[in-house]
């Protein structure tokens, strides 16, 4: 006894995360007596135990570990996450926290930490491979560009299927307003979803199903993005954390050009013409037969026929991204918590003159005055600016049109600069029919700026233990003003152009839902809610499109001869009421159902109210019979079924007439309203229907979920099937109707497909840690019935050379243009890899017909973490397999004689293969007429000719994310007042690999949010390699 109490001595020391914050009421224990002491706001702890003995750390959600008491009076330890016990509650529906084996569909959750291991100015984007059923496409490189989500596959006719994004509860905009034609030259300035700082969010939640998202009513059929924002930790003080990123961009693919043939035709250069008459094309004599001779320049000037190999590049800037954040959060005793973070980013992009800078200023706080009464505020304000944004669609004055296409080999963009000659005009480009690059980039740069306030304010009041009402009302709010223009003196735009433009977005959310939860027996639980739910969403728009300018850079409607001005008003309103009933019987049998009745201003008096149920099922049956192992650790089997309608957009039930206003197109301006001051007006365009019906979508899926060892493994599996009838669609119409067409109910879509999401601990010690998540997902879109339509086909986007995709019933969506003519069967069946050819050896233009499927045969996810000591190193690879794409620009580069291939050969005859010649009598011969390549590539892949011959294999490999970090241990830190350093290097979209799709990215379309155009691609600016550093401090 005397040894025991003369052992015994004081050890103290901090406790804190991975992070080195602090963990405050972390409990430390003497292993194998009672006593104990808790850590205090700091982390610090201090406990009285004899050398020998195992002090045991624990904290909610962190693992737990132990220590032994040795000479050192000081021990310090540092607690890791429980990817098990995190994953314990999921945010569902509505806000709705939720323990994980109680859900009886599949979501997935992606943290703060992997949205962040790289940063992005786009939450969307970080999200690109870490969870599955997402399909992320970024549109192009443009800065402030926007990107597209689908989860599960596109399930409309309409192309509006977009996930609702959720905040904190409350639905926010997304929106992504276009200014133009993306097709013919018009703008993309982004999604809403780019509005929100990364650094604020704490998890995002994807709700795939229909039975996940029943509760938030019609708007979510297209799934949700449920989206919780960090706070202040209770039981902490405050803290202060800066995090400060930066990075250069150069871009990740650029085309391979052909460097030995000079500009002409046919062989010939022809000196004779003067620089504006110029051919541009690359069809000329080699240089090496022109050395020693030189040409006169599009602006004067005598040069050698030498190549400029980067020319192109050297077009493009570096482009650099700075991120800077400041958060102070901590806690009161009174129960408050607080968070409030301030960030800036300043971008510029890889086009000159092309930037976005944007602040964040966001707060979100919680006070319990009582037991019963507690409250929440959260709010964000953010202002973007957007600068020299590149045009998309391949028609000048894109810039990427005359940079890419149509610029001689033998062009040094030097000379480009300066762009404007001592009388005040354009220095044009070679040829004179395009505009020089940087008079678009600096005299036709569009500008904009967005001002944009969302948050909540929410009370939760108890009256029993049993018994909770929330009520919570979440406003959106955001100006966006526009400024595009064409100065005097752009080809296309002689007189000069400018749109003034004014969005104005406004949504408000009431909600009021009552839980009551009660413990029926100690075996049985029943958990119960009602509720209702008001939203409005208003969309004004206000601007002006001005024609004929008369003093050069005066953008003013005074200085203009015509002015077309435009409005549009646009409100709605959806009210909805539910319910919701748990039934959990010994925390392995959870029954769910739900019910919604939504009333939408949108639909005809008769049928604006539509019900849908849902229901599911959750089986932990690895604690219903008692298999837990060392081996096995969990075990859970779920299905759900839900039915769900849907409604369209404002103002489509009633005949009426708009303005006649003028909108920029591929040549030139047209409208001259008003004319001799008389205006004139348009009808909407379309047939109304005054029957029009909800859509309807009804959905199914069962899934497993597996643990072993510890779960250190798991693996998620699903199953599902979708359908969607009753689509509300716009189709065509006769000519003879006077109308382009009528807004009706119409086909079915199904999706159906299965997901694998795998996290794995590999190897676990001590020191060293290394993780595997994966992610699989396999989805099959089927136009299931378009009966009435001609053909039982729909386009749903048209591109400028007939290029389509098109709904054709019984297959899943497609490209549909001008094919290749080929032999045909007995039965008069085309066959495929037997081409058709002209008695001069050249392919034939066949008739228009279906080019291949728009959506991948499967996506994949790996993300690899391997941690050592202080050491992060974090990986992360896309791959999407299958699926078509129609390259604008390949075609254009190929017409052009610019593009590599077209110098193979370019002197020698050969027979191109594996084509035919059609004998006349049903039977057809091997092709022995041999060609160059100036025939193959002028003649049959121009732009207007032949689609098939511009459409590949979109199948890619993207090298996503690489981040290299270390962090500081604690001991290094405490003479100062850092509590907590990390350093990192970073790097995104690395590489890219296994594709198919010459000279652009793969990944690359003209479509936005709520656009059908993917796997349409027309001039779109490369896609950035980004390599950069990252600071955090923690005081």
């Amino acid at each position: 006894m005397h040894i025991s109490f003369a052992q015994e001595k004081t050890v103290s020391g901090v406790v804190t995360d991975q992070n080195g914050l602090p963990l405050p009421g972390t409990t430390v224990l003497v292993k194998g007596t009672t006593s104990g002491t808790s850590t205090d706001f700091d982390g610090n702890y201090s406990i009285k135990a004899n050398k020998g003995a195992t002090l045991v750390f624990s904290f909610v959600g962190y693992t737990t570990k132990e220590a032994k008491v040795g000479t050192s009076s000081t021990i310090n330890m540092t607690l890791e996450e429980d990817a098990a016990a995190l994953e314990e509650v999921v945010v569902t529906a509505l806000g709705i926290r939720r323990e994980a084996r109680s859900i009886g569909y599949a979501v997935s959750t992606v943290k703060s930490e992997d949205l962040n291991e790289v940063r992005e100015t786009n939450v969307l984007n970080a999200l690109q491979g870490k969870a599955s059923g997402l399909l992320i496409t970024n549109q192009s490189g443009n800065v402030g560009g926007s990107t597209r989500i689908l989860i599960r596959g596109n399930s409309s006719l309409s192309g509006t299927v977009q996930p609702l994004f959720v905040v904190d509860g409350v639905p926010i905009s997304n929106a992504n307003t276009a200014t133009g034609s993306r097709i013919t030259g018009g703008f993309d300035f982004g999604n809403r979803a780019q509005d929100i700082n990364p650094d604020d969010i704490d998890t995002v939640t994807i709700l795939k199903g229909a039975s996940a998202a029943a509760l938030y009513g019609s708007r979510a059929s297209g799934g949700v993005i449920v989206i919780t924002t960090k706070r202040g930790k209770k039981g902490s003080k405050a803290s202060v954390s800066f995090n400060s990123n930066f990075r250069f961009d150069t871009p990740l693919i650029l085309p391979d050009f052909q460097n030995e043939f000079a500009s002409g035709d046919e062989g010939v250069y022809d000196f004779n013409e003067t620089p504006n008459e110029q051919v541009t094309s690359g069809w000329g004599p080699s240089l090496s037969s022109l050395q020693g001779q030189t040409y006169e320049n599009f602006n004067g000037q005598q040069k050698q026929f030498f190549a400029v190999p980067k020319n192109v590049e050297n077009f493009y800037n570096t482009g650099a991204l700075s991120i800077n954040s400041l958060t102070i959060s901590g806690a009161g005793e009174n129960g408050s918590d607080y968070r409030l973070s301030v960030a800036y980013t300043d971008q510029t992009g890889l086009v000159p003159n092309s930037g976005l800078n944007r602040t964040n200023i966001g707060f979100n706080g919680g006070r319990e005055f009582s037991d019963k009464l507690k409250s929440r505020v959260n709010f964000n304000y953010i202002r973007t600016n957007l600068n020299g944004t590149a045009r998309v669609g391949a028609n000048d004055p894109n810039v990427l049109t005359s940079i890419v296409n149509l610029l001689p080999r033998t062009t040094d963009f030097n000379d480009f600069k300066p762009w404007i000659d001592n009388q005040g005009n354009q220095l044009n480009a070679p040829g004179g029919q395009q505009n020089n690059p940087f008079w678009v980039a600096f005299e036709n740069a569009p500008e904009v700026t967005v001002q944009r306030f969302f948050g909540n304010l929410a009370m939760e009041y108890s009256p029993t233990k049993d018994l909770n009402i929330l009520g919570r009302a979440g406003y959106d709010t955001s100006v966006d003003k526009r400024f595009t223009q064409n100065s005097i003196g752009t080809i296309g735009r002689l007189n000069g152009t400018f749109t003034d433009d004014w969005i104005d977005r406004r949504e408000l959310t009431l909600d009021l839902i009552a839980t009551y939860d009660k413990d029926v027996t100690t075996d049985f639980n029943i958990t119960t809610r009602a509720g209702m739910q008001w939203n409005e969403r208003v969309f004004e728009r206000l601007g002006n499109n001005a024609l004929d300018l008369t003093v050069p850079e005066l953008f003013a409607p005074g200085n203009a001869d015509v002015n077309n001005v435009f409005k549009d008003i646009n409100k709605r309103r959806i009210f909805g009421v539910f319910g919701d009933i748990t039934f959990n019987y010994k925390n392995w049998l959870i029954l769910n159902a739900t019910g919604r009745n939504d009333f939408s201003s949108t639909l005809p008096a008769a049928n604006n109210s539509f019900f849908y149920p849902s229901v599911s099922l959750s089986w932990v049956f690895s604690d219903a019979l008692n298999l837990k192992s060392d081996i096995f650790s969990f075990g859970k089997l779920r299905g759900s079924w839900a039915n769900v309608g849907g409604d369209t957009n404002a103002y489509l039930l009633d005949f009426n007439f708009n303005p006649d206003t003028e909108f920029f197109g591929q040549f030139g301006t047209g409208g001259t309203f008003p004319f001799n001051g008389q205006l004139a007006f348009n009808s909407n365009g379309f047939i109304t229907n005054p029957n029009l019906r909800p859509s309807n979508q009804e959905n199914y899926e069962v899934g497993i979920e597996l643990g072993f060892f510890n779960s250190r493994l798991n693996i998620n599996a699903t199953y599902y099937s979708n359908l969607t009838e009753d689509d509300i669609v716009f189709v065509p119409t006769p000519q003879t109707s006077g109308f382009a067409s009528f807004l009706t109910n119409v086909g079915g879509v199904s999706n159906k497909g299965f997901e694998i999401d795998l996290n794995a601990t590999i190897l676990r010690t001590e020191d060293f840690r290394w993780e595997v998540v994966a992610n699989f997902s396999k989805n099959e879109t089927i136009v299931e019935d378009l009966s009435g339509l001609p053909g039982e086909a729909l386009n749903l986007e048209t591109e400028f050379n007939g290029i389509a995709v098109r709904a054709v019933e019984g297959k899943p969506f497609q490209l549909f243009g001008t094919r290749f003519a080929r032999a045909t069967d007995a039965d008069g069946n085309e066959i495929e890899d037997q081409i058709l050819v002209d008695e001069n050896g050249l392919r034939q233009i066949g008739q228009p017909g279906e080019l291949g499927t728009i959506q991948p045969d499967f996506t994949m996810g790996l993300s690899t973490t391997f941690r050592y000591k202080g050491f992060s190193l974090s990986t992360t690879f896309d791959w999407r397999q299958g699926g078509k794409l129609f390259s604008n620009t390949v075609g254009s580069l190929r017409t052009s004689g610019l593009a590599a291939e077209t110098a193979v050969d370019r002197d020698n005859l050969f027979v191109d293969p594996n084509t035919f010649v059609d004998n006349g009598d049903g039977t057809y011969s091997p092709n022995t007429t041999p060609i160059q390549s100036t025939q193959l590539y002028w003649g049959q892949f121009a732009n207007a000719s032949i689609a098939e011959g511009n459409v590949f294999d979109a199948t890619f490999i993207k090298w996503r994310e690489l981040s290299l970090t270390y962090t500081f241990p604690s001991k290094s830190l405490e003479k100062t007042p850092v509590k907590a350093l990390q350093l990192g290097i970073q790097g995104r979209n690395l590489a890219i690999f296994n594709s198919s799709v010459p000279h652009i990215d793969p990944e690359a379309s003209i479509g936005g949010a709520g656009s059908q155009l993917d796997g349409i691609e027309r001039g779109s600016v490369p896609s950035p390699r980004s390599i950069g550093m990252n600071i955090t401090v923690n005081f």
